[in-house]
């Protein structure tokens, strides 16, 4: 069978060519996207310091302790056995490899669909500053959503020329892709679909129990998370406060909205297109002329009926989990679409043609300056912080992270002899430990160690230094009084959620210290006017009085 045969419709490679040229010159412009966030990316903040010292652990059974499957920590262990982890820089350019292989995946999406150029997968998805921020971060979700555009690609291999070699590429990329996310079960359950489909529509029950065998060994392989997954929703249970509808909206508006909001109405149409295409094939007689056992009503279903049924179980699955919804849990999502959008949507043609190339040219107008403005980002300055703790505090002093998690970050970059803890103090700040949280919270003297150590550290002529997350911590006016204590978790309104414990904690922490420190002053912040994503600022206190 040849290109021509597969894709009558699609532009010839040529360099002189406007669409290929366009292409590879948007490619061009990603790339360096890629390169800048690099070098404005900064430290390591919480979430990936918690991988990094999970790729650190000896065994599997303890890699797993994660809200990620093991596949991402294994990658990070094998990059630093390699030597290439010496400095974070080094470090950080294995999440930006990650992060070019995306666009590089469209292009062979589009190139295996229809032998054409990625316009529209690069115009919507390759720009956009989620997606480079956090799927470049040392976090699970770039891999995450570069292998599942795999798996919707061996898919389409599988559905056109059926062959258990093709089932078992795609077998593998499923494998791989749940074992990188477990969210991205939803979606490999969606390609399934969409693939039976297309082996039905082609009265081919073999390919269809191909498919289906793919998928399982997918599934199979998450057994093993099965019981600590099991074990661990009553510990997750401080982090599981619902998702909120407002919530919800604003991730889809901040991860469909670049480079201006109203994007997210051209994300919705081209699914809505990409839908209502698929109908139509479904309900015309299949139409052989492009091939034997192919046609282009084959690509439109599976293409289509994928991207619904993913972007229903995804919706549902969110609800179900019950987290606060971010904009990057939507990128595997989005990443899935937008190879759909490459397999199943047509080529542009007259006036279409127009179209495409006034939404290429307005995105690249648009996209440039805002990704240079949104890339302009540090994932945290808490390292920042750190360092100028380790010349500033003696080792008598005594330092406050608030909220906990940010101690995460802090005990990565923070090497000294001074004591430091959080609100509230927990054993254990190398991962994120909601098991230890979930105690503290039921504990109504959490911080009682906390605040004598402040009070002992002030009465000897130490200095009290407090790290906390914007807008957390205020110095109180005088004669105010410090809120009471909470009753023990959970809370009629607000359940297991640890934010009304932590704001009660911080502001008695800052009561006290007001009261009693002759000095309590913030810290003029090096990294005010950054885009910071863990953002802190630091308070000093030094001196005792009686109130």
């Amino acid at each position: 069978m040849t290109p021509a045969s597969i894709a009558p419709t699609a532009e010839k490679f040529s360099l002189r060519h406007p669409a290929w040229l366009a292409a590879i010159l948007l490619t061009a412009i990603i790339a360096g996207l890629h390169v800048f966030f690099l070098l404005h990316a900064g430290g390591f903040w919480r979430d990936e310091v918690n991988l990094i010292n999970l790729a650190a652990k000896p065994s599997l059974a303890e890699m797993k302790q994660d809200s990620f499957p093991v596949l991402m920590p294994l990658l990070v262990q094998s990059w630093s056995a390699l030597g290439l982890a010496t400095n974070d820089l080094t470090l950080r350019l294995l999440g930006i490899l990650i992060g070019l292989g995306i666009p590089a995946a469209l292009w062979v999406a589009a190139w295996s669909a229809r032998r054409s150029p990625p316009l529209l997968g690069l115009t919507l998805f390759g720009f956009n500053s989620t997606l480079i921020v956090f799927g470049d971060s040392l976090r699970a979700y770039g891999l995450g959503c570069l292998l599942i555009m795999l798996t919707a690609i061996a898919a389409v291999a599988q559905v056109r020329q059926p062959s258990w070699r093709r089932t078992a590429v795609m077998a593998l990329l499923a494998a791989l892709s749940v074992q990188t996310l477990y969210h991205n079960a939803i979606l490999v359950g969606a390609i399934c679909v969409g693939a039976v489909t297309v082996c039905w529509r082609k009265k081919n029950g073999l390919a269809a129990a191909q498919v289906f065998l793919a998928g399982l060994a997918a599934a199979l392989s998450l057994l093993p998370y099965a019981a600590d997954l099991i074990a661990g929703q009553e510990s997750v249970s401080v982090i599981r406060t619902g998702l909120k509808s407002w919530r919800f909206f604003a991730a889809f508006q901040d991860s469909l909205g670049f480079p201006v909001e109203q994007y997210i109405y051209l994300w919705a149409l081209f699914a809505v297109a990409l839908v209502f295409l698929a109908g139509a094939a479904l309900f015309r007689g299949r139409q052989n002329s492009t091939g034997p056992g192919y046609d282009t009503g084959d690509l439109r279903i599976f293409a289509g009926i994928t991207v619904l049924v993913a972007f229903v179980g995804y919706v549902l699955f969110l609800r179900l989990a019950a987290f606060p919804s971010q904009s990057w849990y939507l990128l595997p999502l989005l990443a899935l679409a937008s190879v759909g959008f490459e397999t199943g949507l047509p080529d542009g043609r007259g006036n279409m043609r127009a179209v495409i190339w006034g939404l290429v040219g307005a995105t690249a107008i648009v996209a440039i300056p805002t990704a240079n403005r949104d890339l302009h980002t540090r994932f945290t300055n808490v390292d920042t912080w750190a360092a100028e703790l380790k010349a500033a505090a003696a080792p008598d002093d005594y330092v406050v992270i608030v909220p906990w998690f940010c101690g995460i970050t802090f005990n990565h970059y923070f090497r000294s002899e001074t004591a430091w803890t959080t609100l509230p103090p927990l054993a254990d700040y190398a991962t994120h430990r909601y098991d230890l949280v979930q105690l503290q919270l039921q504990n109504t003297n959490a911080i009682r160690p906390v605040l004598s150590r402040i009070v002992t550290t002030l009465q000897h002529g130490h200095c009290v230094w407090i790290v906390a997350a914007m807008g957390w911590m205020d110095i109180p006016d005088p004669g105010t009084a410090a809120p009471a204590s909470l009753p023990p978790a959970p809370l009629a309104m607000s359940g297991w959620s640890e934010t009304p414990y932590t704001m009660v904690w911080v502001s008695q922490v800052a009561h006290l210290t007001g009261d009693h420190a002759r000095q309590f002053e913030r810290i003029k912040n090096p990294t005010t006017g950054q885009q910071i994503i863990e953002n802190t600022e630091l308070f000093r206190a030094a001196g005792w009085k009686n109130p």
